[in-house]
Formats: C-alpha cells, sequence, structure tokens
C-alpha cells in the first residue's frame, strides 16, 4: 500500500511523510525530488527560470506516475502536481493507495512558508502576487476543490504539533486507525 500526501506547499506533507514512513516501516519519496531529478537536482526556481514551468509540469508528471509503481511508501506530492491532468489521473486511480488532503487555512500556510527562509531561494512564486498571503488565497482556492475531490481523507494540521499530526495520520491509514476520515469530511 501507499500513502500520497497532498496539499499547498508548508502542509507539512515533508516533514509528517517522513514521520509517517518511519511510523509505517516504509519509505519515504518526494515528487518535487524525484522531478528535480530530471534536472541534475537545480532548484524548482532555478529550474523553472531555465526551462519553464511548463518543462518542470511534464517531468512532475512522469516522475509521479513513475513512484506510483512502487508499494510500500508514503509520497509526497508537489503542491501542484495535481493540478496536471495525466498526474492528477494517476493519483486518483493508483491501486492500494489511500490519499489524504493535509489541510490548513492559508494565513496558517502564509505563516509557515514565511518562517522558512530556504523557501523564497529554491521555490518559485506562483503568481505576480510573489508569495503573499494574496497569492496564496488565489492558488488555493483553484487547488483546494482538486485536492478535496482526489483525497479520501482529509486532516486539518492547523494548530497541530508533528505528534499529533501523525496521530491523525494514522488514524486514517487504513488497517492503523479507527475512522477514514480526518475530519469527517467526504473525500473523492
Amino acid at each position: 500500500m501507499n500513502v500520497i500526501l497532498l496539499g499547498y506547499r508548508g502542509s507539512g506533507k515533508t516533514t509528517l511523510g517522513r514521520a509517517l514512513a518511519g511510523r509505517l516501516g516504509y519509505g519515504y519519496v518526494d515528487v518535487d525530488d524525484a522531478t528535480r531529478e530530471a534536472f541534475d537536482n537545480a532548484t524548482i526556481a532555478e529550474i523553472w527560470r531555465r526551462h519553464g514551468e511548463p518543462a518542470w509540469r511534464r517531468a512532475e508528471v512522469e516522475a509521479t506516475v513513475r513512484l506510483l509503481e512502487s508499494d510500500n511508501q508514503v509520497i509526497g506530492l508537489g503542491g501542484g502536481t495535481l493540478m496536471q491532468p495525466g498526474a492528477r489521473q494517476a493519483v486518483a486511480r493508483a491501486r492500494d493507495a489511500v490519499r489524504i488532503y493535509l489541510h490548513a487555512p492559508a494565513a496558517v500556510l502564509h505563516e509557515r512558508i514565511a518562517a522558512d527562509a530556504a523557501t523564497a531561494a529554491t521555490r518559485p512564486s506562483l503568481t505576480a502576487l510573489g508569495g503573499s498571503l494574496a497569492e496564496i488565497e488565489h492558488v488555493l482556492a483553484e487547488r483546494e476543490p482538486v485536492y478535496r475531490a482526489v483525497a479520501d481523507a482529509v486532516v486539518d494540521v492547523a494548530g497541530l504539533g508533528v505528534d499529533e499530526a501523525l496521530a491523525a495520520l494514522l488514524a486514517v491509514v487504513p488497517g492503523r486507525g479507527k475512522g477514514r476520515r480526518g475530519d469527517g469530511s467526504q473525500g473523492g
């Protein structure tokens, strides 16, 4: 089985993904890291400058499809991965997988992103709004319906520490917890 974590930048996919993989005895893989390998591990910002976002997105779909071919891993998707139809279809159709949306409000995401000094240097702004709260609100408004449509479960990670969020994730992993939903919402 694979556990696929989806959500916006700053939602905790990498931190929680690594912790969850350790707890489950799985490997952790990051779609952004796998995609960067196709570009000699340059930063995402550098890749977008040199090759353009479309080249990144094509490689991202290929990396996603390739990663889904293996089992017993926690996969952290890039924040925009599901906005690519090929990747969205591959994730939605993945067999023996649970897809968990790590939800947090835009203000919380902005605070987390702003606190991460490496983000500005390694990741591009997604709009002309330059990483502001307005940018996050705008992009999240487009992405959240897709996240929710693909997710089997939604876990609200705002205000949770790593241990609390990990417990919430374990509760929605089949065979590991009591329920399938982190917040009672319906996924797709």
